[in-house]
Protein backbone atom coordinates (compact mmCIF):
# COMPACT_ATOMS: atom_id res chain seq x y z
CA UNK A 1 0.00 0.00 0.00
CA UNK A 2 3.02 2.39 0.70
CA UNK A 3 4.28 1.63 -2.69
CA UNK A 4 0.91 2.56 -4.07
CA UNK A 5 0.55 5.47 -2.23
CA UNK A 6 4.07 6.69 -3.85
CA UNK A 7 2.88 5.16 -7.34
CA UNK A 8 -0.34 7.96 -6.72
CA UNK A 9 -2.79 5.69 -6.01
CA UNK A 10 -5.30 6.43 -3.78
CA UNK A 11 -7.45 4.14 -0.64
CA UNK A 12 -10.20 4.20 1.42
CA UNK A 13 -9.91 4.41 5.34
CA UNK A 14 -11.29 1.11 5.66
CA UNK A 15 -8.86 -0.59 2.88
CA UNK A 16 -5.91 1.43 5.16
CA UNK A 17 -7.33 -0.07 8.16
CA UNK A 18 -7.53 -3.61 6.79
CA UNK A 19 -4.03 -3.26 5.38
CA UNK A 20 -2.34 -2.22 8.56
CA UNK A 21 -4.59 -4.75 10.48
CA UNK A 22 -3.23 -8.00 7.93
CA UNK A 23 0.57 -6.36 8.59
CA UNK A 24 0.49 -7.00 12.03
CA UNK A 25 -0.84 -10.19 11.98
CA UNK A 26 1.59 -11.82 9.60
CA UNK A 27 4.52 -10.02 11.72
CA UNK A 28 2.78 -11.89 14.68
CA UNK A 29 2.83 -14.79 12.88
CA UNK A 30 6.04 -14.85 11.69
CA UNK A 31 7.59 -14.21 15.44
CA UNK A 32 5.21 -17.02 16.38
CA UNK A 33 6.69 -19.02 13.51
CA UNK A 34 10.29 -18.30 14.40
CA UNK A 35 9.88 -20.27 17.84
CA UNK A 36 11.29 -23.45 17.58
CA UNK A 37 8.80 -26.53 17.47
CA UNK A 38 10.44 -29.02 18.69
CA UNK A 39 13.72 -29.86 20.89
CA UNK A 40 15.93 -31.11 17.62
CA UNK A 41 15.38 -27.47 16.01
CA UNK A 42 18.47 -25.08 16.22
CA UNK A 43 18.06 -21.96 17.81
CA UNK A 44 17.73 -19.07 15.06
CA UNK A 45 19.78 -15.78 16.18
CA UNK A 46 18.03 -12.86 16.61
CA UNK A 47 20.58 -11.30 13.52
CA UNK A 48 19.55 -14.32 11.77
CA UNK A 49 15.86 -13.58 11.78
CA UNK A 50 16.13 -10.18 11.52
CA UNK A 51 18.37 -10.67 8.58
CA UNK A 52 15.47 -12.49 6.63
CA UNK A 53 12.70 -10.48 7.56
CA UNK A 54 14.96 -7.60 6.14
CA UNK A 55 15.30 -9.74 2.86
CA UNK A 56 11.38 -10.91 2.74
CA UNK A 57 10.76 -6.67 3.32
CA UNK A 58 12.69 -6.24 0.09
CA UNK A 59 11.34 -8.86 -1.84
CA UNK A 60 7.98 -7.65 -1.07
CA UNK A 61 8.92 -3.91 -1.97
CA UNK A 62 10.18 -5.14 -5.21
CA UNK A 63 6.71 -7.48 -5.76
CA UNK A 64 4.31 -4.42 -5.19
CA UNK A 65 5.92 -2.64 -7.86
CA UNK A 66 5.99 -5.25 -9.87
CA UNK A 67 2.90 -5.71 -9.63
CA UNK A 68 1.70 -1.77 -9.84
CA UNK A 69 3.99 -1.63 -13.27
CA UNK A 70 1.82 -4.99 -14.64
CA UNK A 71 -1.58 -2.93 -13.34
CA UNK A 72 -0.22 0.02 -15.67
CA UNK A 73 0.73 -2.32 -18.82
CA UNK A 74 -2.79 -4.21 -18.52
CA UNK A 75 -4.41 -0.76 -18.54
CA UNK A 76 -2.52 0.84 -21.31
CA UNK A 77 -2.37 -2.52 -23.07
CA UNK A 78 -4.87 -4.69 -22.38
CA UNK A 79 -5.05 -7.83 -19.97
CA UNK A 80 -2.49 -10.03 -21.82
CA UNK A 81 -1.89 -12.11 -18.43
CA UNK A 82 -0.69 -15.25 -20.42
CA UNK A 83 1.85 -13.26 -22.41
CA UNK A 84 2.72 -11.76 -18.71
CA UNK A 85 3.14 -15.61 -17.30
CA UNK A 86 5.08 -17.00 -20.12
CA UNK A 87 7.86 -13.83 -20.51
CA UNK A 88 7.94 -13.88 -17.04
CA UNK A 89 9.03 -17.38 -16.65
CA UNK A 90 10.95 -17.72 -20.10
CA UNK A 91 13.26 -14.47 -19.63
CA UNK A 92 14.37 -15.80 -16.35
CA UNK A 93 15.62 -19.13 -17.53
CA UNK A 94 19.08 -17.78 -18.13
CA UNK A 95 19.50 -17.24 -14.37
CA UNK A 96 19.29 -21.02 -13.75
CA UNK A 97 22.44 -21.47 -16.02
CA UNK A 98 24.95 -21.09 -13.18
CA UNK A 99 22.97 -23.46 -10.83
CA UNK A 100 22.57 -26.03 -13.47
CA UNK A 101 25.29 -28.39 -12.24
CA UNK A 102 23.66 -28.25 -8.69
CA UNK A 103 20.37 -28.97 -10.00
CA UNK A 104 21.02 -31.55 -12.25
CA UNK A 105 22.86 -33.30 -9.52
CA UNK A 106 19.81 -33.26 -6.97
CA UNK A 107 18.06 -34.15 -9.83
CA UNK A 108 19.89 -37.26 -10.14
CA UNK A 109 19.71 -37.33 -6.27
CA UNK A 110 15.84 -37.68 -7.01
CA UNK A 111 15.97 -40.47 -9.49
CA UNK A 112 17.39 -42.84 -7.14
CA UNK A 113 14.59 -42.49 -4.70
CA UNK A 114 12.63 -45.59 -3.78
CA UNK A 115 10.09 -46.70 -6.98
CA UNK A 116 6.46 -46.18 -6.16
CA UNK A 117 3.34 -47.81 -8.43
CA UNK A 118 0.50 -45.63 -9.39
CA UNK A 119 -2.42 -47.04 -7.86
CA UNK A 120 -4.35 -46.57 -11.55
CA UNK A 121 -6.14 -50.20 -11.08
CA UNK A 122 -8.62 -48.26 -8.62
CA UNK A 123 -9.81 -46.15 -11.49
CA UNK A 124 -10.85 -49.11 -13.87
CA UNK A 125 -14.77 -49.50 -12.19
CA UNK A 126 -15.25 -45.78 -13.67
CA UNK A 127 -13.72 -45.64 -17.28
CA UNK A 128 -15.11 -47.83 -20.36
CA UNK A 129 -13.44 -51.69 -20.73
CA UNK A 130 -11.35 -49.96 -23.56
CA UNK A 131 -9.02 -47.78 -20.93
CA UNK A 132 -8.48 -51.07 -18.95
CA UNK A 133 -5.78 -52.42 -20.47
CA UNK A 134 -3.48 -49.31 -21.25
CA UNK A 135 -4.49 -48.74 -17.43
CA UNK A 136 -3.40 -51.97 -16.27
CA UNK A 137 0.40 -51.24 -18.08
CA UNK A 138 0.80 -47.80 -16.48
CA UNK A 139 -0.27 -49.37 -13.15
CA UNK A 140 2.98 -51.35 -13.61
CA UNK A 141 5.13 -48.48 -14.10
CA UNK A 142 7.60 -47.50 -10.92
CA UNK A 143 8.46 -44.05 -10.97
CA UNK A 144 10.95 -42.59 -8.13
CA UNK A 145 8.93 -41.32 -5.41
CA UNK A 146 10.61 -38.23 -5.40
CA UNK A 147 10.28 -37.56 -8.45
CA UNK A 148 6.72 -38.19 -8.35
CA UNK A 149 6.60 -35.45 -5.66
CA UNK A 150 8.25 -33.01 -7.50
CA UNK A 151 6.10 -33.36 -10.73
CA UNK A 152 3.06 -32.98 -8.33
CA UNK A 153 4.63 -29.66 -6.90
CA UNK A 154 5.24 -28.26 -10.36
CA UNK A 155 2.13 -28.94 -11.54
CA UNK A 156 0.31 -27.17 -7.83
CA UNK A 157 2.66 -24.08 -9.08
CA UNK A 158 2.15 -24.18 -12.32
CA UNK A 159 -1.99 -24.13 -11.10
CA UNK A 160 -0.93 -21.25 -8.57
CA UNK A 161 1.00 -19.04 -10.41
CA UNK A 162 -1.64 -18.66 -13.30
CA UNK A 163 -4.05 -18.31 -10.62
CA UNK A 164 -2.17 -15.27 -10.11
CA UNK A 165 -1.67 -13.79 -13.01
CA UNK A 166 -5.25 -14.39 -14.03
CA UNK A 167 -6.16 -12.63 -10.68
CA UNK A 168 -3.72 -9.30 -11.47
CA UNK A 169 -5.43 -9.21 -14.95
CA UNK A 170 -9.00 -8.61 -12.87
CA UNK A 171 -8.14 -7.10 -9.39
CA UNK A 172 -5.87 -4.21 -8.52
CA UNK A 173 -2.13 -5.01 -7.31
CA UNK A 174 -2.89 -4.31 -4.11
CA UNK A 175 -5.16 -7.03 -3.76
CA UNK A 176 -3.17 -9.44 -5.77
CA UNK A 177 -1.19 -8.68 -2.85
CA UNK A 178 -3.12 -9.39 0.34
CA UNK A 179 -4.98 -12.68 -1.26
CA UNK A 180 -1.08 -13.95 -1.84
CA UNK A 181 0.30 -13.01 2.01
CA UNK A 182 -3.29 -14.67 3.11
CA UNK A 183 -2.39 -18.10 1.08
CA UNK A 184 1.36 -17.74 2.65
CA UNK A 185 -0.05 -17.95 5.73
CA UNK A 186 -2.65 -20.93 5.14
CA UNK A 187 0.54 -22.77 3.80
CA UNK A 188 2.31 -22.05 6.86
CA UNK A 189 -0.41 -23.36 8.71
CA UNK A 190 -0.95 -26.68 6.64
CA UNK A 191 2.06 -26.96 7.13
CA UNK A 192 2.62 -26.97 10.43
CA UNK A 193 -0.03 -29.26 11.07
CA UNK A 194 0.80 -32.12 8.46
CA UNK A 195 4.75 -32.17 10.11
CA UNK A 196 3.16 -32.57 13.03
CA UNK A 197 4.27 -29.42 15.00
CA UNK A 198 1.97 -27.96 17.21
CA UNK A 199 0.50 -24.06 16.45
CA UNK A 200 1.59 -21.51 19.20
CA UNK A 201 -0.95 -19.33 20.45
CA UNK A 202 1.08 -16.83 18.97
CA UNK A 203 0.50 -17.89 15.31
CA UNK A 204 -2.94 -18.61 15.91
CA UNK A 205 -3.58 -14.71 17.19
CA UNK A 206 -1.60 -13.27 14.01
CA UNK A 207 -4.14 -15.93 11.57
CA UNK A 208 -6.79 -14.45 13.51
CA UNK A 209 -5.64 -10.82 12.65
CA UNK A 210 -4.77 -11.62 9.20
CA UNK A 211 -8.12 -13.45 8.09
CA UNK A 212 -10.27 -10.85 10.19
CA UNK A 213 -8.04 -8.12 8.14
CA UNK A 214 -8.55 -10.23 4.79
CA UNK A 215 -12.46 -9.81 5.81
CA UNK A 216 -12.50 -6.13 5.93
CA UNK A 217 -10.50 -5.74 2.97
CA UNK A 218 -13.28 -7.80 1.17
CA UNK A 219 -16.31 -5.79 2.38
CA UNK A 220 -14.71 -2.61 1.69
CA UNK A 221 -14.13 -3.86 -1.71
CA UNK A 222 -17.30 -5.34 -2.42
CA UNK A 223 -18.88 -1.49 -1.15
CA UNK A 224 -16.73 0.35 -3.07
CA UNK A 225 -17.55 -1.84 -6.31
CA UNK A 226 -21.33 -1.52 -5.57
CA UNK A 227 -21.15 2.16 -5.34
CA UNK A 228 -19.07 2.61 -8.79
CA UNK A 229 -21.61 0.28 -10.29
CA UNK A 230 -24.58 2.46 -8.90
CA UNK A 231 -23.17 5.41 -10.01
CA UNK A 232 -22.81 4.38 -13.14
CA UNK A 233 -25.97 3.31 -13.55
CA UNK A 234 -27.11 7.45 -12.57
CA UNK A 235 -25.00 8.53 -15.01
CA UNK A 236 -26.61 5.99 -17.63
CA UNK A 237 -29.80 7.03 -16.31
CA UNK A 238 -29.29 10.72 -16.87
CA UNK A 239 -27.87 10.67 -20.18
CA UNK A 240 -31.08 8.38 -21.32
Amino acid sequence: MLVGFAWGKRYSRMHVISVALLTVGVIISAVGGSKKYSPTTEPTSPATFLTGLLILFVAQVLSAIMGLYVQATYEAYGSYWRENLFYSHFLSLPLFIPFFPKMLAQFRLLATSPPITLPLTSLNPYLPPALSAPIQKLSAIAVPKHLLSLLLNAMTQFACIRGVNLLGSRASALTVTIVLNIRKLVSLLLSVRLFGNQLSPIVMTGAVVVFTAGAMYAWESQRLASQKKARARARLGKAT
